[in-house]
């Protein structure tokens, strides 16, 4: 079973509670809020280790600090299986912004090579994938707004 995730940008917790609890918990994602459908990019690991590689610094699982939203008081609920919606923190968003065309390139071959690509990342998608990521975080900075993934199992 693999995991999905989905990045969008959005005003704030209470409309994506709200989203979540009125679309039974649905992917927000081309619908509802702006943003990309990446399914296979996590933020505490891959995602971190682009904005690692943007930030010019080691990888570290701070470097998202992703916190839950949705469901609420989910970290004590054990029971629940998914999905899920975490923020990004904003210097995520701001590092993403920051990247410029010309260094996207040279990240997506170091980004192609992290070891949970499993020697199958591709730097020509991931190409496409940063000039999106910085695209909506660009959007959501200019609008004031967070980055957030929904996540499943």
């Amino acid at each position: 079973m693999s995991s999905l995730y989905d990045y969008f940008r959005a005003p704030g917790a209470a409309a994506i509670r709200e989203h979540m609890d009125e679309n039974e918990a649905d992917s927000p994602v081309p619908d509802t809020f702006d943003g990309i459908q990446l399914k296979t990019i996590d933020p505490s690991v891959i995602l971190s280790q682009l904005i690692a590689s943007a930030m010019g610094r080691e990888w570290g699982t701070d470097l998202v600090d992703d916190r839950l939203v949705w469901p609420e008081d989910g970290e004590q609920d054990l029971e629940h299986e998914g999905p899920w919606v975490t923020a990004l923190n904003d210097r995520c968003r701001d590092v993403l912004a920051g990247i410029t065309a010309d260094r996207v390139p040279e990240l997506a071959e170091q980004w192609a090579t992290v070891e949970e690509f499993g020697g199958y990342g591709d730097a020509d998608y991931l190409r496409d994938v940063i000039t999106d990521f910085v695209a909506l975080a660009i959007r959501a900075r200019e609008r004031g707004e967070s980055l957030y993934c929904w996540m499943t199992v």
